[in-house]
């Protein structure tokens, strides 16, 4: 008597101890009574022609099911097994997914009495599979919200947070239903999918204004320009910082004019730090000591400007580079150099709330010599540091929370050079938090600003023997390593309280609630407070834009320069065009031309800097000046912008 093996036994089920392969095979010759005996219970997949698929049995049980037919291919994304009557699997999904498609499932179990053999086993993967996936594109509306993180900078504490409030992340770089998207590389499709008062969005679109060396370098010049123009007017003398008090004197080598200025003034007197644009980590940064450095470089720069390939195709030609005349006279600990990392936070774009956060000091592990050769004797950064083999002992070495930055000066600094008692948290501090304002209030009007926006910039400072602050440069995506003792104590705290005012600055400037006071600040000092300070729209909101309150009545007939996320710039009188005001995009941001921002440091001192834009006030001919567009890009920054890539933060 042939053996008929029942249509729902599973894979590698053995009848009378063991079932060969041809008994797998042998054709179902019985019919009638004997079948009847062995028919399959209801729901179970019956084959309705004589072509049987044909089982391939192992001794040991296989990690899948193999059947003769083909499948069609899956996608990887999908893990879960579909599951089928008769075969056998690993795991259930045990899923949300599951749930939904049983009444699917029981249809599919129905229809397949009806079916052929063939038609019946391919119609439930395919139909199955395409349902899988359709759950997976469109979530469960109960699991949410979500949460991306691009890269791996301080991912473990960003995802820590969020999973801590109840966020589910996604691996789905393209998904847009999310709570927070934190990447380290910026993309264009991110701002476009973008949902203003909906979601929080990482890095301002157009930081390059700040974290580049030209950005900043230009944003710094304009700036200088126009507080020079402001300072012809009775009414703005309150005291500005110049630009050349705070930041090393520089040139770009990529305009021809400022490359043979400094080629003409450079001597073997004075050393040279050349650096790209857009890089960081110390990349591609040399020094420049004697003449023939200087001519090398001046060949170099001058071949790339005559190539004609370079000409055609400029975006394929090397990053710009500048030129920044190098702190010799640094000021050393135990012999070594250092600067300091602190943080500029961009909590909210509408309106703007700017703070200042302490971060720590990096040194390096090597005595500073002036005339070694060696940059990681120059160049404070961990990855500079991480190249010397005594690194792994000596890392703990190389960063100094600011506490013991400020013990240090206080023990062998402090009589000596007359400085007051915890210089480091008051002059010091209130040094960089003026830099860091100035430097804000330079580009503010071109900012690209939504609600939703925030960033995190990572600011390096250098202190020279005079106790003179230097500003070197800001770095976009800060590093959020924490390979040592300190970074392990400021990091995470910086990443939280980052997250948490950006949520609450968000929340409340969405319900048009007042921003102050933030129960989530804790160490973060609020540099620039827009809501009373800058015309805004609320959005979402039927009411007027904020309008600012001028104790001078000269000035209630300010220009406002107004800055569009499309770049575009339009100029209104606040006095006498309300019906501009109404008009505005909730995706605009006005920003007041003529007025005082108040500025708070630690020690509640304000500082009052004047920022001077176009005022109806100005001569004929300063007027005219004043029309022409403040730091827009010029032809060589639109080329660089089409060459630099995004980077990791240092």
């Amino acid at each position: 008597m042939p053996l008929h093996p029942p249509a729902r036994r599973p894979h590698g089920h053995r009848r009378n101890g063991r079932l060969g392969h041809r008994a797998a095979r042998r054709p179902r010759r019985g019919v009638g009574t004997t079948s009847a005996s062995r028919a399959p219970r209801p729901g179970a997949l019956m084959p309705a022609t004589r072509n049987r698929p044909r089982f391939i049995h192992y001794r040991v049980q296989p990690p899948r099911t193999h059947v003769s037919f083909k499948r069609p291919k899956r996608s990887r994304t999908h893990q879960s097994h579909t599951k089928v009557p008769g075969w056998t699997h690993e795991k259930r999904m045990g899923s949300s997914v599951e749930e939904g498609l049983r009444p699917e499932l029981s249809q599919l179990e129905q229809d397949a009495d009806n079916l052929g053999e063939e038609e019946a086993a391919r119609l439930p993967v395919t139909s199955l599979n395409g349902l899988l996936m359709e759950g997976d594109r469109h979530p469960n509306p109960g699991q949410g919200p979500f949460f991306y993180i691009g890269g791996t900078n301080g991912a473990s504490i960003i995802s820590n947070y969020c999973e801590s409030k109840g966020w589910q992340r996604t691996q789905d770089s393209r998904c847009e239903d999310y709570k927070l998207k934190w990447c380290e590389i910026k993309c264009r499709d991110n701002y476009c999918s973008f949902r203003e008062g909906q979601q929080l969005l990482f890095q301002l679109p157009n930081n390059k204004l700040l974290t580049t060396k030209i950005g900043l370098l230009s944003a710094l010049r304009e700036h200088a320009r126009t507080l020079s123009k402001a300072r012809l007017m009775p009414s703005t003398q309150a005291k500005v910082l110049k630009m050349d008090e705070f930041f090393p004197e520089t040139y770009r080598l990529d305009i021809r004019d400022e490359r043979q200025a400094f080629f003409t003034l450079f001597d073997e007197t004075q050393m040279w730090i050349c650096k790209p644009t857009a890089s960081n980590q110390g990349k591609g940064i040399f020094l420049i000591r004697s003449q023939e450095e200087a001519a090398a470089l001046q060949a170099k720069t001058q071949s790339i400007e005559d190539d004609p390939i370079y000409r055609k195709m400029p975006f394929r030609a090397p990053q710009a580079r500048v030129v920044q005349r190098y702190v010799q006279n640094p000021l050393l600990l135990d012999g070594k150099k250092f600067d300091v990392r602190s943080y500029m936070l961009i909590a909210c774009a509408m309106p703007y709330m700017v703070f200042f956060g302490h971060g720590y000091a990096r040194l390096t592990l090597s005595l500073y010599n002036p005339h070694s050769s060696d940059l990681s004797g120059h160049l404070t950064n961990q990855f500079m540091q991480k190249k010397s083999p005594l690194y792994m002992l000596l890392k703990d070495s190389t960063v100094w929370s600011m506490e013991h930055l400020n013990r240090y000066i206080n023990d062998k600094f402090r009589k000596s050079k007359g400085l007051p008692r915890d210089w480091v948290f008051t002059t010091f501090t209130k040094r960089m938090q003026q830099i860091m304002s100035h430097c804000f209030l330079a580009v503010k009007s071109k900012l690209e600003c939504k609600l939703g926006y925030f960033d995190l910039i990572g600011c390096d400072f250098l202190i020279d023997e005079n106790f003179k602050v230097w500003l070197l440069e800001m770095n976009s995506n800060p590093a959020l390593h924490t390979n040592c003792e300190v970074l392990k104590e400021v990091i995470p705290g910086v990443v939280m309280e980052t997250l948490d005012l950006a949520l609450e600055t968000c929340q409340k400037s969405l319900h048009s609630q007042k921003m102050l006071p933030l129960q989530s600040q804790r160490r973060f000092v609020l540099l620039y407070n827009g809501e009373t300070t800058d015309l805004w729209p609320r959005l979402g909101s039927s009411r007027p834009p904020i309008r600012l309150p001028y104790a001078n009545s000269n000035h209630a007939r300010s220009t406002c320069e107004i800055s569009s996320s499309s770049l575009t710039s339009t100029r209104v009188t606040i006095a006498d065009r309300p019906a501009a005001r109404k008009s505005m995009s909730s995706r605009t941001a006005p920003i007041c031309a003529s007025r005082k921002s108040r500025l708070s440091d630690s020690g509640g001192v304000s500082i009052e800097e004047s920022e001077t834009s176009v005022c109806s006030g100005l001569p004929e001919g300063s007027r005219d000046a004043a029309r022409e567009p403040s730091l827009g890009p010029t032809e060589e920054e639109r080329e660089e912008e089409q060459r630099s890539t995004s980077h990791r933060g240092s």
